[in-house]
């Protein structure tokens, strides 16, 4: 009878896990709600569990060389800090016709992708490539470089989809959707 009890102990101890991580993805999907199209820097709040989530993004076209910069990162606005382990469904488009979609993750919150003009088609990624978040991932600190035509003059508009945090291969029941314009001259 006393090795039936340590049997069944051991089982429980076993499967308690998966039992914290579907209560934490039951939580999860529970106290997440979408975001509203914010002003193109700093997107409105969201709440995920006990953190108001919000996406501060910056867009940049350098003058010497035409590249286009995205540097983007989740923060958690109680406490200022990143949100770790983010993964992010990136999408470009120009008059309804998508020029670019990929994933991307950051193990410290923080994203900085490099589009280089290139008469490549398609376009090339320089970076690794995480089979674990199923994403690209920069190389020490430095940007994700995008090498093709994605961008040249005109109006585009950037489809960030936030669809895991905290770990590499946790993900969110519903992605958090943020949309804005991109001008480049």
């Amino acid at each position: 009878m006393g090795s039936t009890q340590e049997f069944i102990s051991v089982k429980v101890l076993g499967l308690l896990p998966a039992i914290i991580c579907i209560s934490y993805v039951i939580y999860s999907s529970n106290q997440t709600f979408g975001a509203e199209l914010g002003d193109g820097h700093n997107m409105p709040m969201v709440t995920i569990g006990d953190r108001n989530a919000m996406l501060a993004f910056k867009s940049a076209q350098v003058p010497t060389n035409n590249n286009v910069n995205l540097d983007f990162t989740l923060l958690d606005n109680k406490t200022g800090n990143n949100i770790q382990h983010t993964t992010y469904l990136v999408t470009i488009s120009n008059a309804n016709q998508r020029l670019f979609t990929e994933t991307v993750h950051s193990h410290d919150g923080h994203i900085l992708m490099e589009f280089v003009p290139s008469t490549i088609d398609p376009y090339r990624i320089n970076a690794n490539f995480d089979t674990l978040s199923a994403s690209y991932v920069s190389d020490f600190s430095g940007p994700i470089k995008v090498i093709g035509k994605i961008f040249s003059p005109g109006n585009y508009m950037v489809s960030l989809e936030v669809t895991g945090i905290d770990f590499d291969n946790l993900f969110l029941p519903s992605p958090l959707k943020f949309e804005f314009p991109v001008s480049i001259n």
